[in-house]
């Protein structure tokens, strides 16, 4: 079976980041986060590319999906840029045929305590409750992949994410790039030592492929989300108030992950239209 992996990226959990300065596109710093993000993600690859990785697929999930610099990236990489929504039959372009699924610069769930920059997709949700079971954007990441059998093999992140990432797949290869202290704060290490923590980290998971069994929730799926107070909220009231659970909660229903987090994206993207975000 051809090694194939598919590697999703976020901004918050990359070296030397503890700023949503860092990470905005358009705030004066945010090229220092791409430029870290960057680092970790070439980190990731060279390491992949020496364990003996023979297809690397990279979705961009952080923003509008234009940080990457492609130039810097090897011919055995596909890069999705834009952030293309999820469909039921499109999960970011995973599927079955992939050896295993990286997040790279993930962070913890909205109201993780001492978590570092803690939020869940956009800082409007307040919490994603999958069967029962909150998750933030690990677990959610971690649920899709299971839809298809693929096993979440390495994440990257601060400590709190890290730990996150164990609870939900068990003998995951976490790589803490830089240790959590409270929310815009923690202590980080030389990009020197990341990239060799990132790359060594990936030529193991190629060459000894960690045992973690698949979070996967089966064929009959409910997601409850809760919204926080805002105008995101008002919009989803005004548009979808016949499908609200309450005041600040929706319920979605289907045969998969991908399938309800697909419909709520298609919700999302007509809430933040009508709001002209």
């Amino acid at each position: 079976m051809e090694k194939k992996y598919m590697v999703r990226c976020d901004m918050e959990g990359v070296s030397g980041v503890i700023s949503y300065k860092q990470v905005e596109p358009g705030k004066p710093e945010y090229s220092f986060g791409r430029k870290m993000m960057m680092m970790d993600l070439v980190a990731l690859v060279e390491g992949l590319n020496e364990g003996g990785a023979e297809k690397i697929v990279i979705y961009d999930e952080h923003y509008y999906g234009r940080n990457l610099e492609i130039d810097m990236l090897p011919e055995n990489v596909i890069i999705i840029c834009g952030k293309p929504p999820y469909k039921k039959n499109w999960a970011g372009g995973l599927n079955e045929t992939f050896t295993g699924l990286i997040l790279l610069g993930f962070h913890s769930k909205y109201g993780t305590q001492g978590g570092l920059l803690p939020h869940s997709y956009e800082l409007d949700i307040k919490n994603i409750i999958l069967n029962g079971e909150s998750v933030g954007e690990i677990g959610m990441e971690t649920a899709i992949a299971g839809d298809y059998n693929v096993p979440l093999l390495m994440v990257t992140g601060d400590t709190a994410g890290v730990i996150e990432a164990k609870r939900i797949a068990k003998g995951v290869n976490g790589v803490s790039v830089k240790e959590a202290l409270y929310e815009e704060g923690g202590i980080c290490y030389p990009t020197k030592k990341t990239y060799a923590m990132i790359r060594n980290g990936a030529i193991e998971i190629v060459k000894n492929k960690p045992s973690v069994n698949n979070y996967s929730l089966g064929n009959k799926v409910n997601m409850r989300i809760e919204l926080n107070d805002g105008v995101f909220l008002n919009s989803f009231n005004h548009i979808y108030k016949d499908k609200m659970l309450n005041k600040n909660s929706i319920l979605l229903e289907g045969e998969s992950v991908t399938e309800v987090w697909s419909i709520y994206w298609e919700m999302k993207l007509k809430a933040q239209k009508e709001i002209g975000d």
